[in-house]
């Protein structure tokens, strides 16, 4: 059975990478890429629509896999769940101050590796039920006919920002387009 989210597995140790990916799919998690460097990572990040990466923090490279959620964080937010042995102070500093679900060390058993997934994955849906107050800024500011230029002078951001979170409103609730998030949005009492 399909647990119906978009995983990418970013670890430098193809053997590691398999058995987090054979985990994933006897646990039902079947839509799993896998990337075992940074810059494959950040490629399919970039050109897929992922629901969550589970990333080892040492990569090997120049770049480790917060650096790699740092960057992708300055593009679109997509929930990370690190893989480490790395489990100092520093770190954890480090990681806390973005968009991380969970950190899980390692070794880490099946049970706590699915437990952590099915957590983010429940945490995901409940966040897709939900709009931040910058989303129902805009989409009542689209409901009242705005253009993204204008609401973006209005709020004083940029238009690519208005772009992006009118783009994120679509996917996260399934729109085709803003007639469809605007009715959407009054359906569920979000322009009030």
């Amino acid at each position: 059975m399909d647990k119906g989210i978009k995983i990418l597995i970013v670890e430098d140790e193809i053997i590691i990478a398999k058995d987090i990916e054979q985990i994933l799919i006897r646990n039902g998690f079947i839509d799993i890429r896998i990337a075992t460097n940074y810059l494959k990572a950040k490629q399919i990040i970039t050109e897929t629509a992922l629901d969550l990466v589970l990333c080892d923090i040492n990569l090997r490279s120049i770049k480790n896999g917060i650096d790699l959620m740092e960057e992708i964080h300055e593009i679109k937010i997509i929930p990370f769940i690190f893989i480490t042995a790395y489990n100092d102070m520093d770190t954890i500093k480090r990681i806390s101050k973005n968009q991380t679900f969970h950190y899980i060390t390692k070794p880490f058993t099946e049970k706590q590796l699915v437990t952590t997934v099915l957590f983010a994955k429940t945490k995901l849906e409940m966040e897709k039920e939900l709009l931040t107050d910058r989303e129902k800024e805009i989409v009542r500011l689209l409901a009242n006919g705005l253009s993204t230029k204008e609401i973006a002078e209005k709020l004083s951001i940029s238009f690519n920002t208005v772009e992006t979170h009118r783009r994120n409103m679509l996917k996260k609730h399934n729109c085709k387009n803003t007639t469809e998030l605007v009715y959407f949005a009054a359906k569920n009492n979000w322009l009030n």
